[in-house]
């Protein structure tokens, strides 16, 4: 096994994690990130909360095990863009550290995304 292997294996379980365990969380009080896409103003928020929470699970699931995810990225890319754009970069204030990590993983995540889907899903044992 090379370290190629071994860093793009643990790039991907990462990024499993970064989308599974939010979409288990927003599967326990949907009613929240229903909320939220109603005031981003969604049309029929409930169905898209569910897109979301389903998809989060779901692909990220698919990472995480490294199954299909050239497949997989595409969805948590569009999911990650738009949260992106709808959310981090309108409540972008650099005088709050928060608002900018916040942009800043947004984009560490689409980097990783980007990278997974170029180069594979690596490898963790030969």
């Amino acid at each position: 096994m090379n370290d190629k292997s071994l860093s793009l294996a643990l790039l991907r379980i990462s990024l499993g994690l970064f989308f599974l365990i939010p979409g288990l969380s927003k599967l326990m009080d949907p009613a929240g990130i229903t909320g939220m896409l109603s005031g981003l103003g969604f049309p029929i928020p409930i169905f898209f909360a569910w897109i979301l929470l389903l998809s989060e699970i779901i692909f990220g699931g698919s990472l995480l095990i490294g199954q299909k995810v050239r497949f997989a990225v595409w969805p948590l890319f569009i999911i990650l863009i738009t949260a992106a754009l709808l959310v981090a970069l309108p409540n972008l204030s650099f005088s709050n550290s928060q608002s900018v990590m916040t942009l800043l993983w947004h984009l560490v995540g689409l980097a990783g995304l980007i990278t997974v889907r170029a180069f594979g899903p690596g490898k963790l044992f030969s």
